[in-house]
This record gives structure tokens, C-alpha cells and sequence, in this order.
């Protein structure tokens, strides 16, 4: 079977870098495993076709199989695959805002710079300062906040995969990345 999220020694390696005991480990340990089994592939095929990006689908069943997994007792819940599919829903919707929300902010911006395919001399002298700006701006902004948008708008990194790259969470991520935008808003305010 191809793996569609992380399998669960994986879980178990990054549980342990989140500092879950190692006596918690074997109950869960079997029941994930088990669980996985049976719902890697159906998990994947369900976020696939529900929000048509098989990439995304991959990512967002890693991140829900990662939350399952730090449960305290998963072995407990009454039905823990309705929990494991609600919370990678739960997981894509937010996803799917964040990706709305950072769309508009975007088309917000392009429409403030104008629609002229040809900028005059003042319009390309005044792009030239506003990248400057920009770069003086990006170089301010803390480690983590400029790393986290240079991996999103320079290398098109997904917010989870930034995550793991920082050992961050994603929400930690999209603050980032909104920092750095507003950031960038007001150094282009005041100059």
C-alpha cells in the first residue's frame, strides 16, 4: 500500500518530540496502527474527493492522523474513525478559509496597483522604491515570520510543510504569514 499520510511510527517520532510519555505510547501505539491500517487509503480518497487536491488531501490526513495521535486515549473514544474523518474535515475547511482569505487579500492588492500593462517612468521609479522598501521590510521582520513567507511566496510551500520545517504549528504559520503582509502594508503606508 502507498503511503497516503504518515504512518505510525512516524506519529510515535513526532508524538516523542511533543514530549508524550513513552508509558502512553503502547496502548495508542496498537490501536493507531490499527486504526491506520484500515483508514490511511479511505481517509485520503475521502479529503480527495471532497476538495479535489490530492496533494492537500496527503497533507491534511498527515496533520489529522498527527492530532488523533496526540489524544491522550484514542482508544477511547466511542467512534474513532466519525473523530479522525471530522477532525481532517475540520482540518480542510480551515484550510480552505485561509486560502479564501489570503485570495482576497491578494486580488485587494493587485487591484490597488493598478491595471496598466505598460507603467510610465514615475510608476517603475516608485515600483523600484516599493521593492526596496520591501526588502528593507522583509529583513526586519523576525527569523521565524520572514522564513515562514519567504517558504510561502518564494518557494510556494504549504503551510504544513513550513510547519515542519520550523517546528511550528500551521496556525502559527498563517500568523506568521499575516504578520509579515500587514508588515508589509504599513511600511507601503508610510512610504
Amino acid at each position: 500500500m502507498a503511503q497516503h499520510s504518515a504512518s505510525p511510527q512516524k506519529l510515535r517520532e513526532q508524538a516523542d518530540g511533543l514530549g508524550v510519555e513513552a508509558a502512553q505510547l503502547a496502548p495508542k501505539s496498537a490501536f493507531v496502527s490499527e486504526l491506520y491500517t484500515a483508514q490511511a487509503m479511505p481517509l485520503v480518497k475521502y479529503l480527495t474527493a471532497r476538495f479535489r487536491n490530492s496533494e492537500e488531501a496527503k497533507e491534511i490526513a498527515q496533520e489529522a492522523w498527527l492530532r488523533f495521535y496526540r489524544l491522550p486515549e484514542p482508544e477511547t473514544l466511542q467512534n474513532a474513525k466519525a473523530f479522525l474523518f471530522q477532525t481532517a474535515s475540520n482540518l480542510a475547511i480551515d484550510r480552505a478559509r485561509r486560502a479564501s482569505v489570503e485570495q482576497r487579500y491578494l486580488e485587494q492588492e493587485a487591484g490597488d496597483l493598478g491595471r496598466d500593462e505598460s507603467p510610465t517612468v514615475e510608476q517603475a521609479m516608485q515600483g523600484r522604491e516599493e521593492l526596496a522598501l520591501i526588502e528593507d521590510a522583509l529583513h526586519k521582520l523576525p527569523l521565524k515570520c520572514r522564513q515562514a513567507f519567504v517558504m510561502h511566496r518564494v518557494s510556494g510551500l504549504s503551510y504544513p510543510r513550513i510547519a515542519e520545517a520550523l517546528g511550528v504549528s500551521t496556525s502559527m504559520v498563517e500568523k506568521y504569514i499575516i504578520q509579515a503582509l500587514k508588515h508589509f502594508r504599513n511600511i507601503l503606508n508610510q512610504g
